[in-house]
């Protein structure tokens, strides 16, 4: 049986089932008079909340799926792809494309869209005969663009809109009226009539799919969640035809966004690595790392992702697969504010305090540095490397200066190496609030539409094709909105998974592992500032003698946390380098000029590339590898 087979009386069940989320519950700060109060009174920039009265049961049906995807998709795919070649597996995901021309024709004459039926029956006489079958999209290529129009999208556009979310059985993701959309498009599928033809067009596509897969669940707190919300947003923005400008502005902050396209070029390279566990002596738990070994002996590099960064995301194979190449051995670890490190190696209930953060990873790092040695021997030269990006590169900093302190037993570096890492630690979790807040200049009753057009904009760019270099077409503006809409998820995940282990007074909203929905709207109310005040704050004032609970108290929190806090320590270390870019946004010119000061022979600036924004280029690599290899001095 085909597995649209089990959406007919799937749907049909969840006519009758009734579901119910957990109450919200929520802290009111409308009264609250302590320090920070001000920030707990500003306007906020709130996205669409989206519910999932099923969500026990699309939990349990996604953690089917995964199952099925790690433990049969994945082996048989990996078969696959080594029998046929990716040009050809593209030949034969285009010739199943081609053939869902019927569904996107009627789809697009239901909607009234006779542009886009006309667009789809030229695509499909052009990919027919001149593509070879559909083997070829010859249509793209002449510059016909495709209306991709389904059912589901064709009952929103009737009106159904708000769709509950839903889970389906080996098919993945879905909404109840997507559910239902699927039976039309089944309906007028040629390869519905095929028999298992639709089970070779699902497994084609899974067989690319599952390597990003694998990559997202395993470098994401909550998989579900974010895929969920994703989802979610793309079907509703795909109902709805916008029409967005493509001006763009040259700036530090849309140059940012060029950070999308640095990852790993290797597609075989993150599973060169080798995942093993060490037990933090501070917790007594293990924290996972990854290492990439040269085949002969090699110098060892360590490296810290930005915040709330994996050991495994996409800027840290980016970094990982830049330093191997250059003949290192590498090792990764996930960064004190990724929920990983939280559980296993962070000593505070509360993480974001950045001389804590970073003594918590010298620890981390300390025990990794015994474990690579005992269970690789002879495998490295003398030299070990430290490596830090953004506030990553902030914590190397901070380890850097305490070198020649009391606590000598750790393990030291021959190098510390900090890209672009933040210098006023509270300029630059304000600037990130700032950025979220961004679409407040649009008039009230425009926010919501222009919200939802950047939104689109970024789902038609990942719809098509992305080239490293090239110009993205947002304003300094849209720009601000997505990096802070960014750094806000990441927030989500710290304080989620610091109201994981049970202690202290987190969240009001309840509902368990089952049940998140709401415990995440409760989350969506704190911005950066605030969860350093609504929570930082108030652990450090009962821990330290230093910090008080009061506004005295978080400015002296944040001037610990700030680079010249540690600035005899920096300058009395010469084996740090300091690497940015002058329009980076988290740095203003006096941090600039402070850094220079600090570091006349072992500080460069790049001219342009923002937050990040250019450490895919191959020029800025090769400069940074300068870095790297420097000998000291």
């Amino acid at each position: 049986m085909r597995s649209r087979a089990l959406i007919h009386p799937l749907c049909a069940a969840l006519l009758v089932l009734t579901g119910c989320q957990a109450t919200l519950k929520a802290r009111d700060w409308s009264s609250y008079e302590g320090p920070g109060r001000a920030y707990f009174l500003k306007e906020e920039i709130e996205l669409p909340f989206i519910g999932d009265p099923l969500e026990p049961m699309n939990r349990g049906i996604a953690g089917f799926n995964h199952g099925l995807m790690v433990g049969l998709v994945s082996p048989l795919a990996g078969i696959y792809r080594l029998i046929f070649p990716r040009q050809i597996r593209s030949g034969i995901g285009n010739v199943f494309e081609n053939l869902l021309f019927p569904v996107r024709l009627v789809s697009n004459l239901l909607q009234g869209k006779g542009g886009g039926a006309w667009r789809e029956t030229a695509r499909f006489g052009v990919n027919t005969t001149i593509g070879f079958a559909g083997i070829l999209d010859s249509a793209t290529a002449m510059g016909i663009a495709a209306s991709r129009e389904d059912f589901g999208q064709t009952f929103g556009r009737w009106g159904w809109r708000n769709s509950s979310y839903l889970m389906i059985p080996i098919m993945g993701p879905s909404t109840i009226r997507d559910g239902f959309g699927e039976i039309g498009n089944a309906a007028v599928d040629p390869l519905t009539y095929i028999p298992f033809s639709s089970m070779v067009r699902g497994f084609n596509k899974a067989s690319d799919a599952v390597i990003p897969y694998k990559q997202f669940v395993r470098s994401n707190f909550d998989p579900y969640q974010l895929g969920r919300r994703l989802y979610v947003m793309s079907r509703d923005l795909a109902i709805d035809d916008y029409h967005y400008s493509t001006e763009s502005d040259k700036t530090g902050e849309t140059e940012t966004l060029q950070a999308v396209f640095f990852t790993n070029q290797q597609e075989k390279f993150p599973w060169k690595g080798k995942t093993r566990s060490v037990e933090i002596p501070t917790t007594g738990r293990k924290l996972p790392y990854t290492v990439w070994l040269q085949q002969k002996r090699a110098p060892l590099v360590f490296f810290i992702p930005g915040i709330g960064g994996h050991r495994r995301g996409n800027s840290t194979l980016g970094v990982a697969e830049a330093l191997y190449r250059n003949g290192n051995s590498v090792v990764t670890i996930s960064n004190p504010l990724n929920f990983e490190f939280i559980e296993s190696a962070s000593s505070a209930k509360f993480p974001g305090f950045a001389p804590v953060d970073a003594r918590d990873a010298h620890v981390a790092l300390d025990a990794i540095a015994r474990d690579v040695q005992e269970r690789f021997p002879e495998r490295f030269t003398e030299e070990r490397s430290l490596v830090g990006i953004s506030l990553g590169g902030l914590h190397t900093l901070f380890i850097a200066a305490d070198e020649n302190s009391s606590d000598h037993e750790l393990v030291a570096f021959d190098k510390y190496v900090a890209l672009n890492a933040p210098v006023n630690y509270e300029y630059a979790v304000k600037k990130l609030d700032l950025f979220y807040n961004a679409p407040l200049a649009f008039p009230a009753e425009e926010r919501e539409e222009q919200i939802a057009q950047i939104l689109r904009k970024v789902l038609d760019l990942a719809e098509g094709t992305l080239e490293p270099g090239m110009e993205l077409p947002f304003t300094r503006l849209e720009s601000e909105f997505l990096i802070g809409l960014s750094f806000r998820t990441l927030l989500a995940s710290i304080i989620f998974q610091t109201a994981r282990d049970g202690e202290g007074d987190v969240l009001k909203t309840g509902g368990g592992s089952w049940r998140r929905a709401m415990a995440y709207r409760e989350i969506e109310q704190y911005s950066f500032m605030e969860y350093m005040y609504a929570f930082v704050l108030p652990y450090y004032a009962e821990q330290r003698a230093d910090i008080r609970f009061s506004e005295y108290g978080a400015q002296r929190m944040f001037e610990l946390s700030d680079l010249r806090s540690i600035e005899r320590g920096l300058a009395n270390n010469d084996k740090v380098f300091f690497v940015s870019n002058r329009n980076d946004f988290l740095l203003r010119s006096q941090d600039v000029s402070w850094a220079e000061a600090l570091f006349p022979s072992r500080a460069h600036f790049f001219e342009r590339g923002g937050h990040l924004g250019n450490l895919h280029r191959q020029d800025i690599r090769e400069a940074i590898k300068r870095f790297v290899n420097k000998p000291r001095g």
